[in-house]
């Protein structure tokens, strides 16, 4: 059984087409020694394309280079159920009959479960952070992410990241 680092390896967009594909598996890949199957990525959105209301495609470039991304909302695990949805939203129906402050929390939890479970319309410009798979889109023969988590930043945000993968580069990964 080949083993690989569970949580994600962050890297810069160039990387994920540098990394090397495992023979054994090939949903693993291996980079200055390490051998992943998550990657964390940062960078602006600088593209579009089929979105819907459950999936969109978009262009993720950083300094280094430019990746396609796939993100489905439903299988984000951000995502709720409708049943699920229904029986919060009854239950604070019940609540609201009692205590005031009970209310209130609950008022506020049904606020946040919506907005986290609402869709992410994203738009050219926004920074965005994404955590997927590298796959091979067969058509054209070329490397993808597809995302399982996608969240809006800020440009704060990504100099941090610049600063911290640097710093990671230097320290962990280039010794």
């Amino acid at each position: 059984m080949e083993r690989w680092k569970k949580t994600p390896l962050k890297l810069y967009i160039q990387d994920i087409f540098r990394a090397k594909q495992s023979q054994n598996n090939k949903y693993v890949y291996e980079m200055f020694g390490i051998k992943f199957k998550n990657v964390l990525l940062h960078g602006v959105v600088t593209a579009l394309y089929n979105t819907s209301e459950r999936w969109t495609n978009f262009e993720l470039s950083d300094p280094t280079g430019t990746v396609q991304v796939y993100y489905n909302f439903t299988k984000s695990n951000k995502h709720v159920n409708p049943e699920c949805m229904k029986d919060i939203i009854h239950s604070l129906a019940k609540v609201s009959n009692s205590v005031e402050k009970d209310l209130k929390t609950m008022s506020f939890m049904l606020e946040r479960i919506e907005k986290r479970n609402a869709n992410i319309n994203f738009r050219e410009g926004d920074y965005v952070s994404v955590l997927g798979d590298i796959f091979v889109d067969d058509l054209r023969d070329s490397r993808m992410i597809s995302g399982f988590d996608c969240n809006k930043s800020s440009i704060e945000r990504d100099i941090l990241w610049m600063e911290e993968m640097r710093f990671i580069y230097d320290k962990s990964y280039i010794k």
